[in-house]
């Protein structure tokens, strides 16, 4: 599986795969106790936390107003 990317950065970044994000999430020993409906679930949870996160995130973003053309009237 691929490493995930996340907002870790600079020296002490690690890279978690989605295998252990998966044991993680759901209190799994090992891989082989994934099964296809903790990959669906998985996937279905991070979509929707992404969303969520996406009307938060633009919310949240402030208004900077567009620079007035010499011309422009108010």
């Amino acid at each position: 599986m691929e490493p995930s990317t996340g907002p870790d950065t600079g020296p002490n970044q690690r890279r978690i795969s989605v295998v252990q994000l998966i044991c993680h999430a759901y209190g799994l020993s090992d891989v082989s106790e994934i099964t296809v409906e903790h990959i669906h679930r998985y996937v279905t949870e991070r979509r929707l936390a992404e969303t969520g996160t996406h009307h938060v995130r633009d919310r949240l973003r402030p208004r900077i107003p567009r620079p007035r053309a010499p011309g422009d009237m108010t």
